[in-house]
C-alpha cells in the first residue's frame, strides 16, 4: 500500500485523545448522603461489567472512525496486480493535435478545447505513480521531458494552435524515438494516447515502426461539419506596379462543402483601397474573382483579403505586400558593335532610368540597384562577366542579350547554358522572315489590344541558329519562318532574353521597326526586380534584401508583439532572410510585418500553408487498420462527438479507496452513537 498524501498520516496522533479520555475519568462527582448504601452497592456491582464493555466498544468505534478519516485524507492506493506481484510505474505518452484543423467546432466547442478536456480526464484517472510525456505538433525539446500529474495538467492548459502539420507517422515515430532516449526499465508498460481529428492527408505511413509493446489509445474527435471556406491564393495579373496604373488582383476562393454558397462576403483592404464584394461559389469548387484598383503613390503597400466564414479561421485571410517603384534602373553595356537605338528607346519614358558604360570597364558594384542589363553589340564575354550575369539572374535581376556581328560561340554558349537558353549556332540567311509572335505568353499581355496575325512584321537578313539541348528551358517569343526563335525568354529567378541575331545594320533594319521599341520597353517593364508579395510559413522560401547589410545592423522583423532577427544567408552580395523552419518559428503568425535595420527597409507578408484546410477525416476502420500496419497489436479506439462520449479508459486507473475510508468513518460514528443511546 502507498499513499498519495502521506503527510496526513501524522494525524494518527489524534487517537491519543480518546484513549486518554477513556483511561482518566475527568468527570466531577457530587457527594450524596444515604442512610444505607447496600442497595446502591448492589446495583453498581451488577452494571460494572456492562459499563466496562460499553466504554470499550465506544472507544473502539471512536478510534476506528478517526483512523479511517485520517486514511481518507492520506488517500491510500495499491500498485499490486495479479498474484500479488508489484509492477513498475507505467509510462503514458499523450499526443494532442494542435494543428489548425482542430479549430473546427465540435459538440462542446473547438476540437482543441475538447482534446484538452479529455486529456485532463485521462490524466486524472491514471494511476498516481504514472509518468507522462505531453506531445504536440511543435516537437519541441521541452516536450521530451517526463512530467508529473501536476506538470502535465499545466502543460495541457498552455497548448495553443500551431501552424505546424504532422502526419500520424511522424508523431508515432517521434514518440518511439523519445521512448528509446529515456532508457526505460524492463517491464514498464508504455501507453500511447492519440487525441486528433485524424485528417486523411495526415494518415500516411512511410515505414513500419516498433510499436508492438505499446498500448495504443487513438481518440478521434469529430467535428459537427467539415465545411470550410478559404482564400486559397492571390496573385497579380501583371508583376508591374506603377503609380496611376491599374493593378489586377486575382483571388481564388475555395468552397470545401457540399453546399452551393451564395453572397459569400469577401473583404479587400490594400493600402487606402477598401472594398467588399459578394460572390457565389459552387459546391466543392473554387472560383477566381478579379479586383482592379490603382496605386496613388510610390512606396511599400500592404493589405489583406478576407472571406467571412464561421468554421475554421486560419485560412480566411491572405496577406500581401509589394512596392510601387519610382522608376526602373537599366544598365546598358556597350561593346564594339553597339547601336544607339537602345538608349534612344529608353529616353522615351522617364520611368526608365539608364546608365551606359563600356563592357570592358564593368565592375560588380555597377550592378547594384539595377533591374535590367542590356548587352549591346557584344562579341566577347569574359568568364568574369559570365559570373556577374549568372549571379545577377540568381538574385532576381534580368538580362537582355544582343550579340554583335561576330560573337565568339564558346564564350557565348558558356553564358547561354547557365541561363538555360538555346546555344548559339552558325549564321544562316534563309527563312529569316518573322513568322509569328507568341501572343499566349504573358510577355505580350496588354501589349496589343487584340491578337492580330496579319501584322506587317519585319524581317532580318541573317540570324544565328538556336541550338536547343536537354538543359534548355525557354519560351520562344518571336518565331521565324524556318521554325527557329528570333527572341527567346528563359525564366528562373529573373528574366533572360536572347536575340538570335544582331542589331547591327549589316543584319537588317529590325532596330528601326516599330516592333523594336515595343520589345525593349516591355523587357524593361517586366524586368522590374520585385519582392515576393508574401512568404508561406514553413515553406523553403527566401525574401531578398537589396540593401547592404552589415553584421552590426542585422535585419529585424517587427510586428505588433514581435521583434526578432530571422535566419539569413548571403548569395552573391544579396542578403536573404528565410522562414523555412517551423520548429523555430519564434511565435510567427500570419500577417504583415515591417523590415528594419538602422533604417526602414520595407514590409514582408506571411501566410499560413493551406494544407490543413481540407477537413476530410479518416474513418474509424482506416485509423485502426493503419495502426495495425505499422505494428500496433493492442489498440483501444475511442470516438468523441455529438453522438459519442469518451468511454472510461482503464489506464492503470487506481481504485478510489479514500471513498471506502469515508464510508467506514461514517459507519463507526453511527455505531458510536447507537452504543451510547441503546446500550444501557
Amino acid at each position: 500500500m502507498a499513499f498519495l498524501y502521506p503527510g496526513f498520516l501524522w494525524a494518527f496522533f489524534i487517537l491519543i485523545i480518546p484513549i486518554v479520555i477513556h483511561l482518566f475519568n475527568f468527570k466531577r462527582y457530587k457527594t450524596m448522603y444515604f442512610s444505607s448504601l447496600a442497595f446502591v452497592k448492589h446495583v453498581d456491582e451488577k452494571t460494572k461489567a456492562t459499563k466496562s464493555l460499553k466504554n470499550i466498544l465506544v472507544l473502539l468505534s471512536r478510534l476506528l472512525a478517526f483512523a479511517f478519516l485520517v486514511l481518507a485524507f492520506a488517500q491510500p492506493y495499491f500498485t499490486s496486480k495479479n498474484d500479488g506481484e508489484v509492477t513498475k510505474a507505467s509510462f503514458l505518452s499523450m499526443y494532442i493535435d494542435n494543428s489548425f484543423s482542430m479549430q473546427s467546432r465540435g459538440a462542446e466547442g473547438q476540437l482543441l478545447s475538447e482534446a484538452r478536456e479529455n486529456a485532463r480526464s485521462i490524466i486524472k484517472n491514471a494511476s498516481l505513480d504514472t509518468r507522462f510525456i505531453i506531445v504536440t505538433n511543435d516537437f519541441s525539446g521541452s516536450e521530451e521531458r517526463i512530467m508529473t500529474k501536476v506538470e502535465a495538467f499545466e502543460k495541457i492548459d498552455n497548448i495553443e494552435f500551431s501552424p505546424i502539420t504532422r502526419s500520424l507517422n511522424e508523431v508515432i515515430q517521434w514518440q518511439e524515438n523519445n521512448f528509446s532516449k529515456k532508457n526505460l526499465e524492463d517491464g514498464i508498460q508504455i501507453q500511447n494516447v492519440l487525441l486528433s481529428d485524424f485528417q486523411e492527408i495526415n494518415l500516411k505511413f512511410n515505414s513500419k515502426l516498433n510499436v508492438e509493446e505499446i498500448l495504443m489509445y487513438p481518440i478521434k474527435l469529430n467535428a459537427e461539419t467539415d465545411n470550410n471556406i478559404l482564400i486559397d491564393s492571390i496573385w497579380f495579373s501583371s508583376p508591374i506596379h506603377k503609380v496611376n496604373t491599374k493593378n489586377e488582383l486575382n483571388i481564388r476562393i475555395q468552397n470545401n462543402s457540399p453546399l452551393n454558397l451564395t453572397n459569400t462576403e469577401v473583404i479587400i483592404a490594400i493600402d487606402s483601397y477598401k472594398k467588399t464584394i459578394f460572390v457565389d461559389i459552387p459546391e466543392n469548387q473554387s472560383i477566381v474573382t478579379k479586383i482592379g484598383y490603382m496605386d496613388k503613390s510610390i512606396g511599400f503597400k500592404t493589405g489583406k483579403v478576407q472571406v467571412v466564414d464561421n468554421q475554421v479561421f486560419f485560412d480566411d485571410t491572405y496577406y500581401l505586400s509589394y512596392k510601387v517603384k519610382k522608376n526602373i534602373n537599366v544598365l546598358i553595356l556597350n561593346d564594339d558593335d553597339a547601336i544607339p537605338n537602345l538608349s534612344m528607346v529608353l529616353d522615351l519614358d522617364d520611368y526608365f532610368q539608364y546608365t551606359t558604360i563600356d563592357i570592358k570597364a564593368i565592375t560588380k558594384g555597377d550592378l547594384d540597384n539595377v533591374d535590367l542589363i542590356l548587352l549591346n553589340g557584344t562579341n566577347k564575354i569574359s568568364n568574369g562577366l559570365t559570373t556577374y550575369i549568372s549571379d545577377f539572374i540568381s538574385n532576381g535581376g534580368s538580362v537582355a542579350l544582343f550579340p554583335g556581328k561576330t560573337p565568339i560561340p564558346n564564350e557565348w554558349n558558356n553564358l547561354l547554358s547557365k541561363l538555360k537558353l538555346p546555344l548559339l549556332g552558325k549564321k544562316i540567311s534563309t527563312g529569316t522572315r518573322i513568322q509569328s509572335l507568341n501572343y499566349a505568353d504573358p510577355f505580350f499581355r496588354s501589349v496589343f489590344k487584340t491578337e492580330n496575325n496579319k501584322l506587317n512584321l519585319p524581317s532580318v537578313q541573317s540570324v544565328f541558329q538556336a541550338v536547343s539541348n536537354n538543359q534548355s528551358i525557354y519560351s520562344p517569343l518571336i518565331s521565324l519562318q524556318n521554325g527557329l526563335p528570333l527572341l527567346a525568354l528563359s525564366q528562373t529567378n529573373g528574366n533572360a532574353f536572347m536575340f538570335y541575331s544582331s542589331l547591327h545594320p549589316d543584319f537588317g533594319n529590325f532596330s528601326k521597326d516599330a516592333l523594336f521599341p515595343t520589345l525593349i520597353l516591355r523587357m524593361s517593364e517586366i524586368s522590374q526586380r520585385k519582392l515576393p508579395e508574401y512568404l508561406i510559413l514553413g515553406d523553403d522560401s527566401r525574401f531578398p534584401i537589396y540593401h547592404k547589410i552589415s553584421i552590426d545592423n542585422p535585419v529585424h522583423i517587427i510586428g505588433e508583439n514581435l521583434d526578432l532577427i530571422p535566419p539569413s544567408i548571403s548569395i552573391s552580395g544579396v542578403t536573404y532572410i528565410t522562414l523555412n523552419s517551423l520548429e523555430k518559428n519564434n511565435g510567427f503568425i500570419s500577417g504583415n510585418y515591417s523590415l528594419n535595420t538602422e533604417i526602414p527597409l520595407g514590409n514582408i507578408s506571411i501566410n499560413y500553408n493551406r494544407r490543413e484546410s481540407e477537413l476530410n477525416c479518416g474513418t474509424n476502420n482506416l485509423i485502426i487498420d493503419l495502426l495495425k500496419k505499422i505494428g500496433a497489436k493492442e489498440i483501444v479506439f475511442n470516438e468523441v462527438g455529438s453522438n459519442h462520449k469518451l468511454s472510461t479508459i482503464d489506464i492503470d486507473k487506481p481504485f478510489s479507496y479514500w471513498k471506502i475510508c469515508i464510508i467506514f468513518t461514517l459507519i463507526f460514528v453511527l455505531t458510536e452513537m447507537l452504543l451510547i443511546r441503546l446500550l444501557k
